[in-house]
């Protein structure tokens, strides 16, 4: 996978490093000349210059990318330019990172793929997982409902997937398990092995299902 990366800053570093250790080809653009000689290695290619100037787009290979994400959020104008160039030249794919919801709504009519706000989804996981202490890991996956992580319940232990029929009965799917004291993830997983003490499993489901779980 291609994708073009604008905007080299903390989030945009973080986000080439992992697309480049999962073995996709990160281009970069980014207008400091002194982020991209300290972090150019982060990238498979880092090119200096302005991401809303459409012929610096094209010389980078924007019409060749899988996807593009806008990482600045310095400006709202700048990503709106950035986006339109991007439009032009025929990407389908664009992320962009916003700060407040007002600019995640001004970009709506620009059809970007998507509006990521790092800041509240991060503040989101985390609030629900202080909130609720046998949750380990909390991820959106639309309006009311996620996928959590969370240590198996005292009731599930000795029990299996198909005894206790979750998806049925609580509206809840089983994903994956993990025992933490092996470290063997089995996804998915046996539905017919029972729950030991040391397994967490991975949900998903609504969050008002989940939190009857995780409560007891």
């Amino acid at each position: 996978m291609r994708v073009l990366l604008v905007g080299f800053g903390a989030f945009g570093l973080w986000f080439a490093r992992e697309m480049c250790e999962l073995g996709h080809e990160v281009v970069a653009i980014e207008r400091d000349g002194d982020l991209v000689d300290r972090y150019a290695d982060w990238a498979s290619r880092v090119i200096v210059g302005d991401a809303t100037d459409p012929l610096l787009l094209e010389r980078a290979g924007a019409r060749e990318v899988d996807a593009a994400v806008i990482g600045t959020a310095e400006a709202l104008s700048t990503t709106i330019l950035a986006t339109i160039a991007l439009r032009d030249l025929g990407v389908r794919q664009i992320y962009a990172k916003v700060r407040s919801e007002n600019e995640a709504r001004a970009l709506e009519g620009l059809h970007i793929t998507e509006a990521i706000f790092p800041e509240r989804e991060a503040a989101f996981r985390l609030a629900h997982r202080i909130a609720t202490s046998s949750v380990l890991q909390y991820t959106p996956i639309a309006p009311g409902f996620s996928v959590q992580e969370m240590a198996c319940p005292d009731d599930w232990i000795g029990r299996t997937i198909l005894q206790i029929d979750p998806r049925v009965k609580l509206g809840i799917q089983v994903i994956a398990v993990k025992d933490a004291l092996t470290g063997r993830f089995q996804l998915p997983p046996d539905p017919g092995v029972p729950f030991k003490p040391s397994d967490s499993l991975v949900l998903a489901g609504s969050d008002e299902a989940l939190a009857r779980l995780s409560q007891g």
